[in-house]
């Protein structure tokens, strides 16, 4: 029998970038840039922006269009949601349903 492989049940807080591992996260991405083949296309600034999607977004019900998503963050009124807000309203597709956060934050360019 083949031991069993989950890896989406893992919670590794310490990987998500804030301003306490700010230069853990540069030193990542200066590392990628490395890579021959890769290109380093987002900013260390982009990744905050990024978890704070994910924190924000992660009891909003699946799919989900734009309007959903948007009278999510309205109903929130949490700072995060407010600083969130006129992304998503400019980055995301009027027509589009969201499958996931990972959606989301690939649409607005995190």
């Amino acid at each position: 029998m083949l031991p069993s492989m989950d890896f989406g049940n893992e919670y590794h807080p310490e990987q998500i970038p804030t301003e306490y591992n700010e230069e853990q996260t540069l030193r990542a991405v200066r590392n990628q840039s490395k890579v021959p083949g890769e290109r380093k296309e987002k900013t260390i600034n982009d990744f905050p922006k990024a978890a704070a999607i994910g924190q924000i977004l992660k009891d909003l019900n699946f799919p989900a269009d734009k309007q959903t998503i948007v009278n999510f963050l309205v109903k929130l009124n949490s700072p995060t949601s407010k600083e969130i807000l006129p992304l998503v309203e400019e980055s995301l597709d009027d027509w589009k349903q969201y499958e996931n956060v990972s959606q989301i934050a690939e649409d607005t360019g995190l």
